[in-house]
């Protein structure tokens, strides 16, 4: 490792213990008893387990599938104020994800990055002009210039030179303003990796599902689980038990079901296609605005993602996947406002996911508030709903404090507020790092170098070392490449002993990102990834090959394209 990386990496905390913890995880879940039981790896619950960590609590956190396989997984991966919930008159919730968004950018660099957003302006000039200007002025005041500053007013030519694709006809103006884009699997992962390097001794499993609560004296003391990978049951114990589950909470069959007159859960489908980047010129993302609907175009590496829909889902939560009928919706929004005339050859990807919204019976899932609700059952369960990917952190200190009561939290508050992320560092840092890894005669190539220390942080050259200690390295000494993405090899065993990875769908869709990118779904690095986490779980072949089957078969109906029945 170069000096410049090295330093850098000596200078950053510790990974967590790797794979074999998982056991040990497990015993401590049924032998001992925490402070505070999470029940669910979403953003939500892993920013609760982080925030009980931060005020020195022992925390517990159990998760049924992969820690941010749901919702938090499957978003718009944008980190923003939400320009379109002024029109809602939600001025408190813009500021607050406002001011979450520029925390983020500070605690989390490697993985939230600031991006450019153009705001086409079509319709009748100065009328819509002023009214849409005038909106992002107040997102401006309410905090969005303090990252990057004034948006920017252009003519209609000026819009068209951001976006050659814009329609000219009935175009007045544009707006470039600016938001945080994210991976957001990678984030909510960060979140559970910085808990459990803090030193408290927290715990959190996956694979593990919460079955019923456990009760004494009418009183919640914990749940019973079962592990999903044995099929063995036992008692997690805690004096505080907080239900994070998001969408689950509203299925018929809740095993933790809410008090009658609890907050009501409006499940709200997002959903998202992707296209590569070469299929649309623009400097930046955009924001599209026409009647009854806002669809971002949003940056991500190589690609483009178009979402977001925003409808009433009833299905089950797991395994979704983006309807026809959204297709058609995205497809029908970008081609109205573009040249593109986009069609489902074009897209590469799509996914989907719900949101927890939290309303009355009949609301419209638009109009439906995004501002969170933490309520106590009668047992003393503590639940959480509602709100937004950008304000998570403000949504688990609400929970923890909720579950702790008034005395206790003034005894320990949260520390979350100014609690870099695992991987952080000032983005010049990141850079120097990512140029040195780079330019090292056994480093990766710069593009490779690059995306690594954005999924990574300062933990990249960990990842480099562990490549070239277990002998992932090409003939000229470079790290073997995993064939997709500038990914690297090495980064799947890095994934299997260091962040909790337990399936090929956990690697290559949530820790790569690479399901929802590649028409084959990753068909052709399939068996690579699933040999790789063979040599670190025990695999032997006939497992290898049922593995990779699971994945195929799930991934190509949950990130596919829908085509209509011929």
């Amino acid at each position: 490792m170069g000096e410049e990386a090295r330093a850098i990496h000596e200078g950053t905390p510790s990974a967590p213990a790797p794979v074999d913890g998982r056991r040990g995880a497990l015993e401590a879940l049924a032998g001992e008893r925490f402070d505070v039981l999470v029940i669910g790896g979403g953003i939500v619950g892993a920013g609760a387990f982080l925030d009980a960590t931060s005020r020195g609590l022992r925390a517990a956190l159990v998760e049924q599938a992969d820690i941010a396989s749901g919702t938090s997984g499957r978003s718009s991966r944008l980190i923003h104020g939400g320009l379109r919930y002024l029109e809602q008159l939600h001025f408190g919730l813009v500021s607050e994800a406002l001011a979450e968004r520029s925390r983020l950018l500070r605690l989390a660099p490697h993985l939230v990055r600031l991006e450019p957003f153009l705001f086409p302006i079509y319709g009748i000039p100065l009328v819509h002009q002023g009214f849409y200007g005038a909106g992002i002025f107040l997102y401006d005041l309410l905090g969005a210039r303090k990252d990057g500053g004034f948006a920017k007013h252009l003519r209609p030519g000026g819009a068209v030179e951001y976006a050659p694709d814009l329609k000219r006809e009935g175009l007045t103006a544009g707006i470039v303003y600016h938001d945080g884009v994210e991976d957001d699997a990678r984030l909510a992962l960060a979140v559970v990796r910085t808990a459990l390097a803090a030193g408290t001794g927290s715990v959190a499993a996956t694979r593990v599902r919460a079955e019923a609560p456990l009760m004494e004296t009418g009183r919640i003391v914990g749940a019973t689980v079962r592990d999903l990978e044995t099929g063995s049951t036992f008692e997690v114990r805690a004096a505080r038990v907080i239900d994070a589950t998001g969408v689950w909470v509203a299925r018929p069959d809740e095993r933790f079901a809410p008090d009658p007159g609890s907050a009501n859960v409006i499940p709200s489908r997002g959903s998202h296609i992707v296209i590569r980047r070469e299929r649309l010129t623009a400097a930046g993302g955009m924001t599209l605005r026409i009647p009854g609907r806002v669809v971002f175009i949003i940056p991500w590496p190589d690609h483009w993602i178009i979402g977001t829909t925003d409808h009433l889902d009833e299905r089950p939560p797991d395994h979704l996947s983006a309807p026809n009928d959204d297709v058609d919706e995205l497809l029908d929004t970008v081609n109205r406002t573009t040249h593109l005339d986009l069609t489902r050859a074009d897209i590469v990807g799509t996914y989907a996911g719900m949101r927890p919204l939290v309303g009355g019976s009949g609301d419209s899932t638009v109009k439906t508030s995004r501002e969170h609700k933490v309520t106590t059952d009668a047992s003393g369960l503590v639940r959480i709903g509602g709100g937004k990917y950008t304000t998570y952190r403000v949504m688990a200190r609400d929970v923890v404090d909720a579950a702790l009561g008034k005395q206790e939290t003034r005894r320990r508050p949260s520390a979350t507020a100014e609690l870099p992320l695992l991987g952080a560092a000032a983005t010049d840092e990141l850079d120097r790092l990512a140029r040195a890894l780079g330019g090292m005669t056994d480093g990766a190539d710069p593009v490779a170098a690059s995306r690594l220390v954005s999924r990574h942080g300062t933990h990249a050259p960990a990842v480099l070392e562990l490549g070239r200690e277990i002998g992932l390295v090409a003939g000229d000494g470079r790290p073997q490449s995993l064939g997709a993405g500038a990914h690297l090899a090495a980064e799947v065993p890095w994934a299997v002993r260091h962040e909790l990875a337990r399936s090929l769908d956990d690697v290559l869709a949530r820790r790569m990102r690479l399901a929802q990118v590649l028409p084959d779904r990753g068909a052709s690095i399939a068996s690579r990834v699933a040999e790789l986490m063979a040599a670190e779980l025990g695999w032997d072949a006939e497992r290898q090959a049922h593995e990779v089957g699971a994945y195929l078969e799930n991934a190509r109906v949950e990130y596919g394209v829908p085509w209509p029945p011929t």
